[in-house]
């Protein structure tokens, strides 16, 4: 996006591929090499086999994506997981005539797809029947019972279970400490406001009683004292005009946050974040306001988009510099406030860019002097 001066780049935008977590979550298709040594054993035809050894490649394949694309992606994909799970049950299915039990070896994948992409009750629910499938079905069949899938159903079942149940702790701390944010963000709006209030009392409230009584004072002499009363007329003139900068002064400080209470509270929520913060031990003089609107922006997209574990911050009078060591900015992190933000920038006669990688994201803004 390019506005005037001001220039906003982006070099790589995320994409799932690059995201490596996918690839821890599967290394576990590793263990398809159990249904796979089945199908090699198993007394059928070569044709049985070969449809066999298809539909277990299909399985890795959906499995695959399904890790890329949605286990590994941001949470609340619910309708992907249940067609991933749909998919896999059906493939599942389709591999029992050929090596009866040994097919349910697929059921940790299916476990893992609920697991992560399900509400926690819904996640529950399949998993537990998903377990009681694995266990009855054997002995429903007729196939007889396999001691080694029993236990290693039980086991990754409850596993699966224990990590949805930590994971949603997490998520429910992540949104209190998010919803005390907000909270505390409400209250120091509030307090501002009182503090603007009081202000503009302190300062008016004074200026207009002198006003009043020189007013009324200089109604009385226009007819007695001419010179007296233009005295007078005058300092009302000046006192009025003192009064309307104050005010304005009082209502400048309000909407421009101040930076060195911007970076105190900026490595506040790095730190809080888990990001290593480096970032300047003073702040020089002469910085130009519109850098506490870059500051802001720039650490709320690295704490909340960029999955970084190291962000620094440099600042001169000219520029300003904020880089993180993530893994690039997804979508969601675009939007109105980086729009605003060079809105902001240009209007300062500046320029802002963003660079943003598998390696990282940089946004800078320079002003020149």
């Amino acid at each position: 996006m390019t506005t005037g001066r001001t220039r906003l780049r982006n070099t790589g935008r995320w994409a799932p591929w690059r995201d490596l977590r996918w690839a821890f979550i599967a290394i576990w298709l590793v263990f398809l090499g159990y249904p796979m040594a089945s199908l090699v054993s198993a007394d059928v035809s070569v044709t049985a086999k070969v449809i066999g050894f298809i539909l277990l490649a299909a399985f890795a394949g959906v499995y695959l994506v399904t890790s890329v694309h949605v286990l590994s992606g941001p949470p609340g994909r619910s309708r992907e997981g249940l067609i991933a799970l749909v998919v896999l049950t059906a493939i599942t299915a389709a591999l029992t005539p050929t090596i009866h039990e040994n097919a349910l070896g697929t059921g940790p994948f299916l476990m893992a797809v609920a697991a992560f992409t399900f509400p926690l009750g819904w996640a529950v629910v399949v998993i537990t029947a998903l377990l009681a499938a694995t266990l009855l079905i054997p002995t429903w069949a007729s196939w007889g019972s396999d001691t080694n899938i029993a236990i290693i159903m039980t086991v990754v079942a409850f596993t699966m279970l224990g990590i949805r149940f930590l994971r949603s702790r997490e998520t429910e701390r992540e949104e209190a400490a998010e919803a005390q944010r907000a909270l505390n963000e409400r209250l120091a709006v509030v307090a501002e406001r009182e503090r603007l209030a009081r202000d503009v009392h302190d300062i008016l409230g004074h200026s207009l009683t002198v006003i009043t009584v020189k007013s009324e004072l200089a109604g009385k002499l226009l007819d007695r004292d001419p010179e007296r009363a233009r005295v007078e007329l005058s300092d009302i003139n000046t006192i009025a005009r003192q009064s309307l900068s104050e005010v304005r002064a009082t209502v400048g400080q309000m909407r421009t946050p101040d930076l060195p209470t911007t970076l105190a509270a900026v490595t506040t929520a790095l730190r809080a974040a888990g990001i290593d913060a480096e970032v300047p031990e003073s702040v020089p003089d002469g910085i130009p306001d519109v850098f506490t609107w870059v500051l802001r922006e720039a650490v709320t997209n690295v704490v909340r988009h960029s999955g970084a574990t190291r962000c620094e911050i440099e600042l001169t009078p000219q520029s300003i510099m904020v880089r993180d060591n993530g893994s690039g900015m997804h979508d969601a992190a675009y939007g109105n406030g980086l729009d605003g933000l060079c809105e902001r920038v240009e209007s300062a006669g500046g320029q802002l860019t963003l660079e943003s990688g598998t390696d990282g994201t940089t946004l800078r803004a320079e002003i020149e002097p």
